[in-house]
């Protein structure tokens, strides 16, 4: 009877965790009906670009927080200057200057969800599969080196060199005999 209890328990923790999950990611991005068509889908857009500053790691359009702190109000600006007829650039140019961190300057690029394609911002793209590719070069001249110490050894131990007088005189007899 216990054994069964056990069982129930861990499928009403799953199903509880499988409900949170798809309940979080059903909300997908907010914005409000005062946006409409092309407004919300550049919304969107932007709302993909930007990380939410509440500390949840996740892209502005995602966090699901109930009034969370940063993302309702970054939100609500961006809403404000969609209306206002901003373009691209310049919310993002906003975002990018305007917010700090800990009272300390601007975020910079920290706010965005992922690095730019130009100057430094490329090595975290490009970086990755350097490192990759260093990696497999030094795996292989590793593992090279080691098979080929272990050759060199498995032929000098086929005719081993006799190492004192008793061992010399044991190979003789053996030659001998044959």
């Amino acid at each position: 009877m216990k054994k069964y209890s056990w069982i129930w328990l861990i499928f009403l923790v799953s199903f509880a965790l499988v409900s949170f999950v798809g309940i979080t990611y059903a909300q997908g991005s907010a914005h409000s009906s005062k946006l409409s068509g092309e407004q919300a889908v550049l919304f969107s857009e932007i709302s993909e670009e930007l990380m939410c500053q509440c500390g949840c790691n996740l892209v502005l359009g995602q966090c699901g927080h109930v009034n969370c702190p940063s993302a309702v109000p970054m939100r609500e600006k961006i809403e404000e200057m969609i209306l206002a007829q901003k373009t691209r650039t310049e919310i993002m140019d906003y975002f990018l200057n305007e917010y700090t961190f800990r009272g300390k300057g601007p975020f910079g690029k920290v706010i965005l969800s992922q690095p730019g394609t130009t100057g430094f911002d490329l090595m975290a793209w490009v970086l990755p599969f350097i490192l990759f590719a260093l990696f497999s070069v030094v795996l292989f001249v590793v593992v090279k080196r080691a098979t080929r110490v272990n050759t060199t050894s498995a032929k000098n131990d086929s005719t081993p060199m006799p190492s004192s007088d008793v061992d010399r005189r044991i190979e003789e007899d053996l030659k001998k005999l044959e």
